[in-house]
């Protein structure tokens, strides 16, 4: 009896407890619901005193031309005219700013505009581009928070950023043509008139390398274009490079990594030849409806390409047949040469396309990057499935990867105008920079380390039977003189 009456106790008083409890955590509720109360009220204030000043600030902005056209680095200009302003004070203030890569203002008050009750409703934009592209300009007020209120969703000026008709650019063109030329006379004096023939009569290499170039390149390159790319020019450069022949990068890159030069240049002479089918046919296909107009296909390009990669082979190996020690002696130099050629080549198109640098995005890289390895691997499986040598694997899967970038740029810039064709051309220097460019020096350092290493860990056959041979021929002397005396 006592224990139940002390137990009744306690519970007593744990029950005050609680309550006590509940009632403290209940007046700390109303207090913080009262706290966020206040707070909505204060939000709502605000907004509402935000909304007064847009309010009070309403006014339309147009522009004499919302499309501006220009070249880069020359400066131009636009008019801005506003309308239906509600006076509150005697000046107005509105500023610009650029989407994406910054505009250079030539005003005076930098990227501001200072309309004045009394003065011209309208005024005048002065800007310059230092880089070729697709800019957009947005137009805003400040509120009395200093935050930006632009005064219309959408950007109110396009802006086209062409390039410079140059004379320097064909002069560089013209040179790094005479460089190609040489590097493929040098590339015909390695050739083996024998050896391509009988690939020609049993063509299983030129047949795998049609099938890679042919049929998965132009696969890959559609569906990395839809699934990453955001503009259809742009996915339409990557779908013409994908359908574009081996070019003479190929070759080159084959020679510095020991593989089949015979199949290599055969291979690129057959694709080259085959494009003029192929191309246009997934061309028309697949490009066609990307852009609802008809592509041209570049057919003049393509067979100046084969004439300008066919005869400077042919005099290689005109030379190797009239004057073979010449030739022997001139081939010691060849590698280096097309070492030269390949890292004057990517200079060269960083320099015409400086663009690249500042406008590309994860989406280009990836794209491109994955175009490359993509044929590099498909390619060396292909060919190892199918039973190929070492040396066939290198040449099948450097010809399948490096495609012949020119024609995807020649058929951009008779498809768009500048800068759109610029812009299009983003993944084709993807591709080249990320999978046949730098990347490719940073491979072949690689694989000449790991010859050296190969070379200086294996054992020396030592040349016994010579040996041998030598000690008999002794004998033999000696018993013939032994004899003669």
């Amino acid at each position: 009896f006592t224990s139940t009456r002390v137990v009744m106790g306690l519970s007593k008083q744990l029950l005050v407890l609680v309550l006590g409890c509940s009632s403290v955590l209940g007046a700390q509720e109303e207090a913080r619901a009262g706290i966020n109360h206040i707070k909505e009220d204060i939000k709502e204030v605000i907004k509402e005193d935000i909304k007064e000043d847009i309010k009070d600030e309403v006014f339309t902005l147009t522009v004499d031309d919302p499309h501006v056209k220009t070249v880069v680095n020359v400066p131009f200009n636009f008019t801005v005219r506003i309308d239906n302003v509600p006076w509150n004070g005697d000046e107005l203030e509105v500023f610009w700013e650029s989407t994406g890569y910054r505009i250079i203002p030539r005003d005076e008050l930098g990227q501001k505009l200072i309309f004045t009750k009394t003065g011209p409703a309208t005024q005048m934009v002065q800007l310059e581009a230092d880089l070729i592209g697709i800019f957009y300009l947005r137009f805003y007020t400040l509120d009395s928070n200093g935050e930006n209120v632009y005064i219309s969703e959408a950007p109110e000026v396009e802006l086209l950023v062409r390039r410079k008709n140059l004379n320097e650019s064909k002069i560089f063109t013209l040179l790094i043509t005479g460089l190609l030329g040489i590097a493929l006379v040098f590339m015909g004096l390695d050739l083996d008139i024998k050896i391509v023939i009988a690939t020609v009569k049993k063509p299983i290499g030129p047949l795998i390398g049609m099938a890679s170039q042919f049929v998965l390149m132009p696969t890959f390159a559609y569906f990395l274009g839809w699934a990453f790319l955001q503009t259809n020019f742009e996915r339409l450069g990557l779908l013409i490079l994908g359908c574009s022949p081996g070019g003479a990068n190929s070759n080159f890159w084959t020679a510095m990594f020991h593989g089949d030069i015979n199949l290599s240049c055969t291979m690129t002479f057959l694709s080259t030849v085959s494009s003029f089918a192929f191309t246009s046919l997934w061309v028309f296909f697949l490009g066609t409806p990307l852009v609802g107009k008809t592509i041209p296909i570049p057919y003049l390009q393509i067979a100046m390409s084969l004439a300008s990669f066919t005869i400077p082979l042919i005099i290689g190996v005109a030379v190797k047949y009239k004057w073979p020690k010449k030739a022997e002696s001139a081939k010691k130099i060849s590698r280096p040469f097309f070492l030269c050629v390949l890292v004057i080549l990517p200079c060269y198109a960083s320099y015409t396309n400086v663009h690249f640098f500042y406008l590309c995005t994860w989406r280009h890289l990836f794209s491109g990057a994955c175009l490359g390895f993509m044929g590099y691997i498909f390619g060396a499986a292909l060919a190892a499935l199918l039973q190929q040598g070492k040396a066939q694997i290198i040449a099948i899967s450097l010809e399948t990867a490096i495609q012949n970038g020119g024609i995807s740029l020649i058929v951009l810039n008779m498809t768009f105008p500048s800068p759109y064709s610029d812009m299009g051309i983003m993944p084709v220097m993807s591709f080249f920079f990320c999978s046949t460019g730098p990347i490719m020096f940073v491979i072949y350092a690689v694989y000449c380390l790991g010859r050296k290493i190969k070379g200086f860990t294996e054992f020396k056959p030592v040349a016994t039977e010579d040996k041998e041979g030598q000690k008999f021929e002794k004998e033999n002397l000696t018993q013939e003189f032994l004899g003669k005396s």
